[in-house]
Order: structure tokens, then sequence, then C-alpha cells
């Protein structure tokens, strides 16, 4: 796992990045991936206190929201890294957000979803491809990320 900035950046994982959004997808299954958000964008978050998750059953286009999330400082949708549907929610995050704070990698996960095509998979950044593109963000934010 990288760390910059006391950012994690495990570089075993799929990014979705697109301006400050930065969101990381975990492949189950050949068109099973896990979704949540990233060191980086919790810490710019700041501490979330709530997390709305679209429904099981939702289709959902790249780009478009899985979720919305709100904190004191930023409120503002969770962009889905790949087309598909959502077959399952975290609800521990809705009941407790501050688990994405906490844990963003593991107990902070948002949703689990079926892509439609598993090649749209391969528009994501990972391994140390990642980790520049993190490290410019991270750089150009100043950003020191911190768990609460």
């Amino acid at each position: 796992m990288a760390n910059v900035s006391n950012c994690e950046i495990p570089e075993n994982l799929l990014y979705f990045i697109e301006g400050k959004n930065t969101v990381w997808a975990k492949q189950e299954a050949p068109d099973v991936i896990v979704v949540g958000i990233t060191d980086i964008a919790q810490t710019m978050a700041g501490k979330v206190v709530k997390v709305r998750l679209k429904k099981k059953g939702t289709k959902v286009e790249r780009g478009k929201p899985v979720a919305t999330m709100e904190s004191g400082k930023w409120a503002g949708p969770v962009p889905a890294p790949a087309s598909g549907e959502i077959i399952d929610v975290n609800p521990d995050v809705e009941k407790n957000p501050v688990l994405v704070n906490q844990d963003p990698y593991g107990k902070g996960w948002l949703v689990k979803m079926k892509v439609n095509n598993p090649e749209e998979l391969k528009q994501l950044v990972t391994g140390s491809a990642a980790v520049s593109k993190l490290t410019e963000l991270i750089n150009s934010e100043k950003l020191q990320c911190k768990r609460l």
C-alpha cells in the first residue's frame, strides 16, 4: 500500500478519478465490484454526517451517483466507477456514517455493483498509475490525510 502525506492508497484497487472526486472499486468477480470513497475523499469531506445510498436494484451509469454524502463542509454525490446495477448496499454506513471516515477501504464501503460491461473497468486506474494521479491531487490540495 502506498502512503502519501498520510493518505493510504491501496495499489490493488481500481480508481475512478474525476477532478476532486475519487472513488475506489474492488473487483470481487469479473462483473462485480465493491465501491467506496478514498482516504483522500474522506479527508477532503471532513466528518461524514449523512450517507444516502441508492436502493438495491437501481441501475446507474458510470459517473452518476450511487450515493450522496454530507459533512460539515461538503455535500455531494459519489459517482459510480462503472455502469451497472446496485446489487447490495452497506446499511452500516447509513446508520453510522463516520465509518466512511474511520475505515474508507473496509467497513466504510458503500455499494456492491454488477457491472454491465467488465471492459469498462479497464478505464479505471490502478497500481502505480493510480498512486501517481492521486499524489497529484494530494499535492495540489496540500492534503494531509487523517482518519476520525
